[in-house]
């Protein structure tokens, strides 16, 4: 059982057929905006040993939005029998969607270098709805600024969630100068280098 944790607010929905770079950069630049532990990414987040059903079904629950991440084979990955795994009820991505209707959470497809948005039609019954959710399109071309441009729907539209504060030119540092007599001085402090440093000592 997964220990619960109010920080998950952006939960990942994969297929891991799909564009697997893809979903792993959205994971990347989400993180790295918002915290890596705010990003409920399966192959990241489920801790060691833990039931990773029940891993993703509890983040399902604890999340306040669920990204249906959709390429190009989202919808038309089969499984042995040559069936599409979408059309399976017991298929997780389908699950995990199902769920978050069922809890009320907010749905956001999410299109990578899809040009078109799914048709209901081409979606088993139970996840018709999805096609009628307002869609968001990340490009092979613009896949950072576009995600740039999804966190910033997201920091609207999600209680609480909050950019991470962007790191300053300056970087904390600890010096140690050992004085003539032997002495050691510490010191901590900030500092933004400019061409050459030397911080040994200096002969001649």
């Amino acid at each position: 059982m997964r220990k619960a944790s109010s920080l998950i607010k952006i939960f990942l929905n994969y297929r891991t057929a799909d564009e697997r770079f893809g979903v792993t950069l959205l994971d990347h630049e989400l993180s790295r905006t918002f915290g890596p532990e705010t990003v409920f990414f399966a192959s990241k987040s489920i801790e060691l040993g833990a039931d990773w059903e029940q891993s993703m079904f509890d983040a399902v629950a604890e999340s306040e939005a669920v990204l249906v991440v959709m390429g190009r084979r989202w919808l038309g990955d089969v499984n042995e029998a040559g069936l599409r795994r979408i059309d399976d009820p017991r298929d997780f991505v389908r699950r995990e969607i199902l769920l978050a209707f069922e809890l009320g959470k907010r749905v956001i497809p999410v299109r990578l270098d899809v040009p078109d948005r799914v048709r209901a039609d081409e979606l088993p019954e139970a996840l018709r709805s999805l096609s009628e959710l307002q869609d968001i399109a990340i490009g092979f071309r613009s896949a950072v600024p576009d995600i740039d441009r999804l966190a910033a729907r997201l920091r609207e539209l999600i209680p609480g969630l909050r950019a991470q504060p962007a790191p300053t030119s300056a970087s904390a540092a600890k010096f140690t100068a050992h004085a003539h007599e032997g002495g050691v001085v510490s010191q901590y402090d900030q500092v933004t280098v400019h061409g050459d440093f030397h911080a040994g000592p200096r002969f001649g």
